[in-house]
């Protein structure tokens, strides 16, 4: 189902509210039956800020992702690895971007998003 090369977000499910969000962004190396390896940069909340942190170097994971503990989302073979990082819009959301242009709300809120 996936190719090498594929780019992902990664999402760690969270199984309780308190739990703090976890991503990780990253190149399929290899795929087989559900696992991948993936390598690529892990985000986690900064406790001080509440902004979401890039680790400074990559790392390569090998991952279940039929294991129903990750929330996994195909991106575009276009993102810029390097520079991909989580910023807030306006309203506060969470938003996935690059410096090339490309971007992704993330957010777990839907109030600016209007339900028909």
């Amino acid at each position: 189902m996936l190719e090498q090369g594929e780019k992902l977000l990664i999402v760690h499910r969270r199984l309780f509210e308190t739990d703090t969000p976890r991503f990780f962004v990253g190149e399929v190396q290899v795929y087989e039956a559900g696992i991948a390896k993936v390598k690529g940069y892990t985000f986690v909340r900064d406790l001080f800020s509440g902004n979401m942190k890039k680790k400074s170097d990559a790392r390569t994971k090998i991952m279940s992702i039929v294991s129903g503990t990750f929330i996994v989302y195909q991106l575009p073979v276009t993102v810029l690895m390097d520079s991909v990082r989580f910023d807030l819009d306006q309203d506060g959301d969470l938003i996935l971007r690059d410096d090339g242009g490309f971007s992704m709300d993330v957010a777990e809120s839907v109030h600016k998003h209007q339900v028909d």
